[in-house]
């Protein structure tokens, strides 16, 4: 029993303070071994007592003739107190196992045991989120349910190093298509007292925090390629300008200088957006306000840059709940995005309608429309159908994730929808309250 506590200080001490869901997972484990040590024994000698104790007086006492009465009493009196200390022990058992169900319970990580055959002797409830289990862990091997050879592999190794072993496994979840990453810890448990070695896994996923680490390195490729393409034109123009003021050659000053402003305008747009982008990602929440869809309409189309298009305005819901700066740049963005998408002198539709509890904001151009195969990424950060369209006409690729960002935050969403003969309707809904 020492040996056990002991090895299980160890055992805490090696791991660390690996998360909090593998600390909890020690002091499950704690629990359980406590509880097997003392509850075994005291299981059998609770048997043996209430045997001796059911035994008909009769009996007893044609065994014991010849003994002292006062040495019976004591007995007697002995037993009926190893019967409490039983019972009360039992009592404690029962209350360490509904604690250990909890603490199971809590920890976001699933949590599986295994003998040294590889037979499954418990798991939590968040493991059957990831593989296929039944309550009962009876005949249930590694092999058959995790299905996985980096899995089984990180297993052996355990067993044979009999060291706490940690790796990256990929392999799919429960219903679902694609390979997950899980952090799979395993580590050696042994009793040299009661002779039994286990194995026990714990799996961590870390699918998320894998496509967080993505979407960042190609954020930031992505930006480094919109910055780069302005910033090469703008040197080279310099250089240019540069060269010909040396020469005496001013007939192309002001060209070179418009090409200059367009590219330092196009840069200053894309850092206006990456700074809204990030400030709304960072906001927790956003205040929300009743506000006038004339009013905020008129506030976007002041501010957007005038162009030939005729813009056709329907107001069926005079008022919205949203956040005043937020909204504006949903607004702003795609109206802008109808601009550029829709030829001179043709048709934009903006329109606020009601509907139930939600007020939707619906822009609709006349361009081209969105192919099938991009209507999932147009939201997507940088994404654009055709770059040097885009670029052509002032597009920073950012806008439509914003305008996604924004609703998201106001507990909305916003979809596209585009016909095979053209034009694209944005639709934003807003809760009204």
């Amino acid at each position: 029993m020492v040996s056990l506590f002991k090895q299980l200080e160890v055992l805490v001490i090696a791991l660390g303070l690996f998360n909090i869901g593998l600390l909890l997972f020690i002091c499950f484990l704690f629990f359980v071994f406590g509880a097997l040590v003392f509850y075994i024994p005291l299981r059998r000698l609770k048997q043996k007592i209430s045997k001796f104790v059911a035994t008909s007086p009769s009996s007893v006492s044609s065994e014991m003739d010849g003994v002292d009465q006062e040495e019976i009493d004591q007995l007697s009196q002995y037993i009926a107190q190893l019967k409490d200390q039983t019972e009360d022990q039992s009592r404690q058992i029962l209350f360490l196992k509904e604690r250990v169900n909890k603490i199971a319970a809590a920890t976001n990580e699933a949590v599986l045991i295994f003998n040294e055959h590889g037979k499954l002797l418990f798991h939590n409830p968040q493991s059957r989120e990831i593989f296929h289990l039944e309550s009962q862990t009876e005949d249930q091997y590694l092999r058959e349910i995790a299905r996985s050879p980096d899995v089984v592999d990180l297993f052996k190794k355990c067993l044979k190093t009999e060291a706490k072993v940690t790796r990256e496994c990929y392999f799919r979840k429960k219903d679902e298509y694609i390979d997950s990453c899980f952090q799979v810890t395993a580590v050696y448990i042994h009793s040299e007292d009661l002779n039994f070695k286990n194995i026990a896994l714990l799996f961590y996923d870390r699918t998320k925090v894998k496509e967080s680490q993505q979407a960042h390195v190609d954020f930031v490729s992505n930006v480094s390629h919109e910055l780069k393409t302005p910033l090469t034109s703008i040197h080279g123009y310099l250089e240019v300008l540069i060269h010909d003021f040396s020469q005496k050659k001013f007939n192309q000053f002001e060209n070179f200088l418009q090409v200059l402003l367009r590219n330092c305008k196009r840069m200053s747009a894309l850092v206006d957006d990456l700074l809204s982008l990030s400030d709304l990602t960072s906001q927790t929440s956003i205040e929300k306000k009743r506000l006038s869809t004339k009013e905020i309409t008129n506030n976007v189309m002041e501010q957007v840059k005038k162009t030939d298009h005729k813009v056709h305005f329907f107001f069926s819901a005079p008022y919205v709940m949203a956040n005043p700066v937020w909204v504006e740049i949903v607004m702003s963005n795609l109206v802008e995005n109808a601009f550029r998408h829709t030829a001179k002198e043709c048709d934009v539709y903006v329109r606020w309608e009601k509907m139930r509890d939600r007020v939707v904001l619906k822009v609709i151009d006349s361009g081209e429309g969105i192919p099938d195969k991009y209507k999932q990424r147009i939201f997507e950060r940088f994404f654009k159908m055709d770059p040097a369209r885009s670029r052509e006409k002032g597009g920073t690729g950012v806008g439509l994730s914003l305008v996604k960002q924004s609703m998201e935050k106001h507990g909305g969403c916003v979809r596209a929808v585009s016909a095979a003969s053209g034009g694209t309707e944005f639709i934003c809904e807003f809760p009204n309250a």
